[in-house]
């Protein structure tokens, strides 16, 4: 199975990009939406997550255990070693996840996994090629300053502890500058006969 890495930081607009291959047909792993499933299903990463971070880590919601997403943000992002514990159980998860996602459409031409930290947590080593999106930080602020209605902070915060795009630039094999949506589609198709024609 082919699987290409596709990545940026916060803001960059990965899951624009992503449905931009999802209409090519694509099969798309989001380990981000992954992660956030596996929080709150994943009996052994519940307990696990509880824990390392208290029972206020989960709230009862409508007779379901839900992951306190706030909660578990305030106590990581600040903290790198909850961060850390946090990730030491969440990316073995992600990874089972993604192996029984790549069994399941094994198919396809190949398989596009869309991590934040990709290269951080060297998920880059699964892939046969990464794509790096990108886009200025004055910008990637602005998006997700209005994205999630967080202050110019809170965001670098969360930028902290992500590589820069430079590191990212010197890894990546394909890179995307998502300043342009008319561009977009085009960027993207080229990328995709490429996959298609190696």
């Amino acid at each position: 199975m082919i699987v290409i890495g596709l990545t940026g930081g916060i803001g960059s607009g990965k899951t624009t990009v992503a449905k931009e291959f999802e209409k090519l047909n694509v099969p798309i792993y989001i380990a981000d939406e992954r992660s956030k499933y596996i929080l709150s299903n994943d009996a052994e990463v519940i307990e696990k997550v509880k824990s390392l971070l208290g029972e206020k880590a989960y709230v009862e919601l409508n007779g379901k255990l839900e992951a306190n997403r706030p909660f578990i943000a305030s106590k990581v992002f600040n903290n790198k070693s909850l961060l850390e514990g946090l990730n030491e159980i969440l990316h073995p998860a992600v990874h089972l996840d993604f192996d029984k996602f790549c069994v399941k459409h094994n198919n396809a031409a190949y398989i596009l996994y869309e991590a934040a930290i990709l290269f951080e947590t060297n998920g880059d080593k699964r892939c046969e090629a990464t794509i790096l999106v990108t886009v200025t930080l004055q910008e990637r602020l602005k998006r997700v300053m209005d994205r999630d209605v967080v202050t110019k902070e809170e965001v670098l915060a969360r930028m902290k502890n992500q590589w820069s795009q430079k590191e990212k630039l010197e890894l990546a094999d394909f890179v995307i500058i998502n300043d342009n949506i008319d561009l977009l589609t085009s960027k993207v198709c080229l990328i995709h006969r490429f996959m298609l024609n190696n």
